[in-house]
């Protein structure tokens, strides 16, 4: 492990990104940390731990990123520093629903709500037929391939024909059930539910739900909007310990 500025990797506070092997989680993690993480972090034999700063508009903070399979042999009670762990990023693949049936019989031995943050994330949704994103992202790509002085001749198959487009725009996208099922467990567990392609950015910024926002950027939005200890604002102050105060019967986070 590394050793940070105020002592160990792992006593830092951090993140559990977890899912059954092949649901892309490497990918998240190198988008996150802005590094890739080569194929020899080897998570067969274990969790792998990563350095991460988390640098928001407002503030920046020293974290550490556990990633782990969700397997037979693995336990988050194993986990040292387990308290350290505020956020818990759960991944399953959109197409795969024997990753997403993993997940869920995870958290139902386990005590989800110790985490902080929850989060579970529906990764490689560029490969779900009929996914609505698919429309902006031929058009995405077709502006670039305009606006390029030298076009990609693969950029000109993600043209859109006017017949075409109309066809595509005129009908409600099609539903998508393993997100209908996965949307209420997730009412059911308090987890918020993004929908991502971690291995394609570009159709990741595509990605939306209702009309919110979704793919790497919202995990990264959910996550900044955790109060880390520790954290520096970017005026100079230093915020050590969050705690909670009661407003109108409510408890609210407030820094001290």
């Amino acid at each position: 492990m590394e050793e940070g500025g105020d002592g160990s990797l792992e006593a830092r506070p951090g993140v559990l990104l977890v899912g059954a092997p092949g649901v892309g989680k490497r990918t998240i993690l190198s988008r996150l940390i802005g590094t890739e993480v080569p194929d020899t972090s080897d998570l067969s034999s274990g969790v792998l731990c990563q350095g991460w700063k988390i640098d928001t508009k407002y503030y920046s903070a020293d974290l550490s990123i556990w990633t782990a399979h969700l397997e037979e042999g693995f336990s988050v009670g194993s986990l040292p520093h387990l308290d350290q762990l505020a956020a818990l990023v759960m991944v399953f693949d959109m197409n795969d629903e024997s990753s997403l049936l993993t997940l869920r019989n995870w958290v139902g031995n386990i005590d989800v709500q110790r985490f902080e943050v929850l989060l579970c994330i529906g990764n490689k949704a560029d490969l779900v037929p009929g996914h609505g994103a698919h429309v902006e992202y031929r058009r995405r790509m077709q502006k670039i391939g305009e606006s390029s002085s030298d076009p990609h001749p693969e950029y000109l198959d993600f043209g859109i024909n006017e017949n075409e487009g109309c066809g595509l725009l005129s009908e409600e996208e099609p539903q998508i059930e393993i997100r209908d099922s996965t949307l209420q467990w997730c009412i059911e567990q308090n987890i918020e539910y993004i929908e991502a392609c971690a291995s394609n950015a570009d159709f990741d910024k595509c990605l939306s739900v209702d009309g919110d926002s979704q793919g790497l950027e919202r995990l990264f939005g959910a996550l900044s909007a955790h109060m880390w200890p520790g954290m520096i604002l970017k005026s100079g102050n230093k915020i050590t310990t969050p705690s909670l105060v009661e407003k109108d019967g409510e408890l609210y986070k407030k820094t001290i």
